[in-house]
């Protein structure tokens, strides 16, 4: 067995309730009810539509419940139905590593798996800060985006590690679950770029499916390459370029990854979540009055271009996985509306002829200052010239939502309530967040999970 692996297996195996502080505890608590919450946002739109419509076709006892119904189907169906509904919106929580990706991700398949295995729920929040770990501190020092591949290639790992926990399985049962899960599951980054579909939102669902399946697999015994992150063929040779020490994971007085991914406030790409409020600064500045922009300077960091300002598509988006992940189309929604919500997605939001003549008054540039800042900060300068001359500029570093900038509880808990509304009645959305409050004590997951159902 390799190093790497050898490493994984025994911290997975190590990890206890009793070794998490409170303090991440709740910050485990605080992600499941934001990604839940991202779930009921995402619950009609036509992807995760396809992913539930599949796992319903699939019904198993006990198996795990697919979110909005009392239909159980099994664990890696459920974690893929649920996963998309989770991701598809690109609102869940975003990783401060480079390459992390959306450790949220890992929730959904975290939560089938226990659920499955009848764990209890102090074995699932463990799984979810094992999963953060794992996706995260692989995306510190993997760069294998720069490489072409896609973050989603981590969850598949962290996904596995993470329902291998919640299955209870042993050391070397939770190795083969993550050789398995390395082995056979690395994804393109043209899933990324490019004209975008809808795969984009549904990645980290596959992956993740991937990841219960391997686990589900060890659990009977299968075996993976023992060498699979270090051998000759294995995934820092063939994705990173080279061998690849890890970093220090959480515990022993160090901080957990599930403490300081990033929350999105807004629901679209990180990147082009952090010049949103500027941008509503601009609009009190002007007072609303979009029709007298005569143009407007986007400065910021390469990444940001490169993700969403990277294409005249970014000035002309035809599809939602475009419309979020673009700089000039949120900026003419926040400037025109004061917000930018699940409504600003729509097919005929997006072709607004205000909105697009408003995006063909917007540059976005590269600065080198804020690229050599970036990841330490996360720049956007934006300069507003009005038809009278009048200059208006704002910056910021940090989008609310980073570590630096937080959300409160309550602003956790008030995006969820935005979310669910359009689906539950607030007795039931009150009772959702009570029990999520207080996870900990609560006897089982299928409790939770019945909680959200739908009515028809």
């Amino acid at each position: 067995m390799d190093q790497i692996l050898q490493f994984l297996s025994e911290y997975a195996t190590s990890l206890t309730y009793e070794r998490l502080p409170q303090e991440v505890v709740h910050h485990v608590k605080r992600r499941t009810i934001d990604a839940l919450g991202c779930a009921l946002g995402g619950y009609y739109a036509e992807p995760p539509k396809i992913a539930r419509v599949h796992a319903l076709q699939v019904g198993v006892n006990p198996g795990a419940t697919v979110l909005g119904t009392d239909f159980r189907t099994t664990p890696d169906l459920a974690a893929f139905a649920n996963g998309v509904m989770v991701r598809y919106l690109d609102f869940n929580d975003t990783s401060m590593a480079f390459d992390g990706g959306h450790p949220s991700d890992n929730i959904p398949p975290v939560l089938a798996a226990a659920e499955y295995a009848g764990a209890d729920v102090k074995t699932a929040i463990v799984a979810i800060t094992l999963a953060y770990e794992v996706q995260d501190r692989l995306g510190d020092v993997s760069g294998i985006f720069k490489r072409g591949w896609d973050h989603t290639t981590y969850v598949a790992l962290s996904s596995a590690a993470g329902a291998a926990k919640a299955l209870g399985l042993t050391k070397d049962q939770i190795a083969n679950a993550l050789a398995l899960a390395g082995a056979s599951n690395v994804a393109l980054g043209q899933i990324r770029v490019g004209g975008l579909s809808m795969l984009k939102g549904c990645a980290a669902g596959n992956a993740s499916r991937n990841g219960v399946f391997a686990a589900l697999m060890a659990r009977q015994g299968l075996t993976g390459p023992s060498e699979v992150f270090t051998g000759s063929r294995g995934f820092f040779k063939q994705l990173s370029g080279g061998p690849v020490e890890l970093p220090p994971f959480g515990g022993s007085g160090r901080r957990f990854k599930v403490q300081d991914a990033k929350y999105k406030y807004f629901p679209t790409d990180y990147e082009a979540q952090c010049s949103i409020h500027p941008a509503l600064e601009l609009r009190q500045a002007i007072g609303g009055k979009v029709d007298e922009i005569e143009k407007m300077t986007i400065d910021t960091y390469d990444l940001a271009v490169d993700i969403a300002a990277d294409s005249p598509e970014k000035w002309n988006p035809s599809s939602r996985e475009t419309a979020d992940h673009s700089i000039p189309f949120v900026q003419a929604v926040a400037l025109t509306k004061g917000d930018v919500w699940l409504d600003d997605f729509t097919e005929e939001r997006i072709r607004d002829p205000k909105l697009r003549a408003l995006m063909q008054k917007i540059e976005v540039r590269r600065n080198d200052k804020f690229t050599q800042d970036y990841p330490d900060s996360y720049w956007f300068r934006i300069e507003l010239l009005t038809r009278s001359g009048e200059r208006h500029v704002r910056e910021i570093r940090y989008a609310k939502g980073h570590p630096k900038n937080p959300m409160t509880d309550q602003e956790i808990e008030a995006k969820f309530r935005r979310l669910a509304e359009p689906l539950m009645k607030p007795s039931q959305i009150n009772n959702i967040l009570k029990q999520l409050w207080q996870l900990e004590k609560v006897s089982n997951l299928r409790e939770i999970m019945t909680l959200f159902k739908l009515q028809a």
